[in-house]
């Protein structure tokens, strides 16, 4: 048999905050043995290195490129693959030098190590998110073993392998994104059983139960990355994914909380899918302690609620003298301008935020009425200063608020720009020339003094509370 190595090289700050477990790499793993090519060893770099505290993360890098070494020492590999996640922080919070919101340097020291310590013979494969927007600034200079694959990786990589493993010529980057491959599953139990052992409260397992969005957005890479088109998951394998991470959690001796979340672009595009999936969830009696998704804020109904509210979506234990679960739910707004929506490339306006938010409130308003909740509360995320952004659409954004009465909001200022996104092609030439500029982080221009006094301005007064980390607010109500 093949021996093949896959590296999961997400050593972000952020991954130390809030654990992430390597969804990716675990389907390739099952993916390469349902082919018959296994077993395939996984190095997850973060979890093997061990936990680091803040002040100890500048050696998180040096603890990596050691266990690299290591492993490629062990043995001449035919095929490592590394999966490269993050870019960077689109919008950071934390305070310190730039290692810590800008990551293409540490990762382009990892593929320097596999470079120099992996045998002549044994191919190199890079994938991933972060390889997947700009697969050019990692494949640059690198020698004729070296390949790429862009977007879900379950059936190219496996294509890919066998043809290295077969001798024959394959080329230098694929681009899956668009086909119809068969979505991965979670599979490994050992490494399941690893993550329930990281302290729990911050960090969550991932599941896909789709590839795409279906959307168009104007800031966004992932169209690029996985495809127009949706290729959706059957939600009784959805199921039992679930049931196998049910198992694991079941079997450790200190069973920590259950979470986990739906690791789509949209979970609830198309909706009746998102439904169906929650039911069958439903039907077959597993009851995580919570779990969550990114939403689109348009179509979500009463029946999307309870289902959510049924499966424990959203919810936490209440806090210490309030007894019971409370649910917290974020609409994922962005803008309450239709004329701003429309430039982002959204399929929703404010009046549909305002429908879906109203819908919310009568769900989980009955189920505290009945005491399945504690309390519930509701949130917003808006993203302020894409281009065109002024004045009245930050007033227009603010009456939407101010109408649905969030208890708390979370503004994103700037937008990242992405290559081959349309914002990329609209600021060509004026804030970037060359595909090199946007390698790291560039922001569309706002002035930020400029909306916080026109939020201030137009803002119920309410929303007297306001802290700010890096380029994020979070706003929250007085009352």
């Amino acid at each position: 048999m093949p021996d093949i190595l896959l590296i999961d090289t997400n050593t972000t700050p952020f991954n130390e905050a809030f654990p992430v477990y390597p969804i990716g790499l675990d389907y390739l793993q099952g993916a390469f043995n349902d082919a018959d090519l296994g077993p395939v060893e996984i190095l997850d770099l973060t979890r093997a290195g061990g936990p680091l505290g803040r002040e100890a993360l500048s050696r998180r890098g040096g603890r990596s490129l050691d266990l690299i070494r290591q492993k490629l020492a062990e043995k001449p590999w035919d095929l490592v693959g590394l999966s490269l996640r993050n870019l960077d922080s689109t919008y950071p919070i934390l305070d310190g030098p730039a290692e810590l919101h800008y990551y293409l340097p540490q990762l382009s020291q990892y593929l320097d190590c596999v470079a120099t310590h992996a045998d002549p013979k044994t191919r190199v494969v890079l994938g991933g998110t972060g390889f997947s927007i700009m697969p050019e600034a990692f494949l640059a200079g690198r020698p004729a073993t070296w390949h790429g694959v862009v977007g879900p990786g379950e059936g190219a990589l496996v294509e890919l392998a066998r043809g290295i493993l077969a001798g024959s010529d394959q080329p230098r980057l694929i681009k899956a994104n668009g086909r119809d491959t068969a979505i991965g599953r979670l599979q490994n139990r050992a490494l399941l059983g690893a993550y329930l052992e990281l302290p729990q409260g911050e960090g969550s397992f991932g599941l896909r139960s789709k590839t795409g969005c279906g959307q168009a957005c104007g800031y966004c890479p992932y169209p690029l990355i996985n495809g127009p088109k949706q290729n959706l998951k059957d939600p009784g394998e959805v199921v039992e994914e679930l049931r196998l991470l049910s198992e694991v959690h079941a079997s450790h001796p200190a069973q920590p909380p259950l979470r986990f979340m739906f690791a789509d672009d949209i979970f609830n595009r198309p909706l009746d899918h998102a439904k169906a999936i929650l039911k069958a969830v439903l039907a077959a009696g597993i009851r995580p302690d919570s779990w969550h998704a990114y939403l689109d804020p348009s179509g979500l109904d009463r029946e999307f609620f309870e289902l959510a509210l049924a499966s424990q979506g959203w919810t936490r234990p209440g806090p210490e003298g309030l007894g019971g679960r409370v649910m917290f739910f974020p609409f994922d707004v962005e803008s309450g301008s239709d004329r701003i929506l429309r430039k982002l490339g959204k399929p929703y306006r404010a009046q549909d935020v305002l429908a879906g938010v109203e819908a919310w409130r009568e769900v989980s308003g009955a189920a505290v009425e009945r005491g399945e909740l504690a309390a519930a509360g509701l949130g917003f995320h808006l993203l302020l200063g894409y281009p065109g952004e002024d004045e009245a659409s930050i007033a227009e954004t603010c009456r939407l608020v101010n109408e649905a009465a969030p208890d708390q909001v979370a503004v994103q200022l700037a937008v990242r720009v992405y290559p081959g996104t349309p914002l990329a092609r609209q600021t060509q030439g004026q804030l970037w020339r060359r595909d090199e500029d946007l390698r790291q982080p560039v922001f569309a221009p706002i002035d930020e003094d400029q909306i916080m006094t026109w939020l201030r301005r137009h803002l119920d007064a309410a929303y007297d509370r306001l802290a700010r980390k890096g380029n994020m607010l979070l706003i929250g109500r007085g009352d």
